[in-house]
């Protein structure tokens, strides 16, 4: 019998300000690792999730502990490489705007997978970059340039020197962490002075949240504290860095992906419409439900 482990808000500490928005919709042995891939089309298992009323972080109340999540993301598959040419371009474009603080220097990718985006960072001149990627497949499949620099295994303090970093990157990774306060302070710690931390998360409080509800893809048993803007913001500043700007971010998958991720009625028929009609293959740029911020370590 699996022993969770009880989570508590990042902020008040306190249980008596949560509500249930959804019960736990699993057994034990519903867990294997194709649930730990990311994107997948299955069906969405997640653990009891509550909101506390005074930060509005919202979060699962009780978690495998990190042995087992260890083993599950280890084993997990890479379910999304068509689209590594599209994350790396997008998640690239927000950064352009604090380019007077980023230096090109050397770059830290946590939860990099397959590497794809630590290419895109030696295109866009960085001299070194560097990976943290727990899933053995992923690292596999990176490509020879990137690959002698993943780490295999989880993002500790042990991995890399303190202020080793100009740029650490981290994208829907902090959701999937326990004590994602921890890792903040990690991260200050691994930056030089002056460098830049820049994370992407799901949002709690997005069009995609609001409409989906308990169907949400982001609501899902990989996903442990799930931000809003207002409480990103209050984690990167707990962890002693300053908050240079916090903003939407635009996805611009083809009107395949979103209908194939979307809990709709249908499903089939509107892809089978769509993949007919040749508009499947359409790039549509929308924010739904992800958010970003950058901040600096004084």
């Amino acid at each position: 019998m699996i022993r969770y482990l009880e989570k508590h808000c990042l902020f008040c500490g306190g249980d008596t300000c949560s509500r249930e928005l959804y019960p736990r919709n699993f057994r034990d042995d519903d867990l294997d690792p194709s649930v730990f891939s990311a994107r997948r089309v299955t069906e969405h298992f997640h653990y009891r999730m509550v909101r506390c009323a005074r930060t509005g972080l919202v979060y699962s109340k009780e978690i495998l502990p990190d042995e087992i999540l260890s083993e599950l993301y280890a084993r997990s598959r890479v379910t999304f490489s068509a689209y590594a040419d599209i994350i790396r371009k997008d998640y690239w474009k927000p950064l352009q705007r604090f380019r007077a603080d980023l230096r090109l220097g050397t770059a830290l990718e946590i939860g990099c997978s397959s590497g794809f985006f630590l290419e895109e960072l030696c295109e866009r001149g960085f001299a070194d970059v560097r990976g943290c990627e727990p899933s053995l497949e992923a690292k596999s499949l990176a490509a020879p340039s990137v690959r002698d620099g993943i780490h295999t295994g989880f993002f500790t303090d042990a991995v890399y020197p303190d202020a080793s970093f100009d740029l650490i990157c981290a994208f829907q990774t902090l959701d999937h962490l326990g004590d994602p306060l921890a890792i903040l302070e990690t991260c200050r710690r691994k930056l030089k002075p002056g460098g830049l931390l820049y994370l992407i998360v799901h949002n709690a409080d997005g069009l995609q949240a609001k409409l989906f509800g308990e169907k949400s893809p982001i609501v899902d048993v990989e996903h442990i504290y799930l931000f809003n803007p207002k409480t990103l913001a209050m984690a990167v500043e707990k962890a002693g860095l300053q908050g240079l700007g916090t903003f939407p971010i635009a996805n611009s998958y083809p009107l395949e992906y979103w209908l194939t991720h979307a809990p709709l009625p249908l499903k089939k028929v509107w892809l089978a419409i769509g993949r007919a009609s040749g508009l499947a293959k359409l790039r549509l740029p929308l924010s739904l439900g992800n958010i970003g911020i950058v901040a600096r370590k004084p």
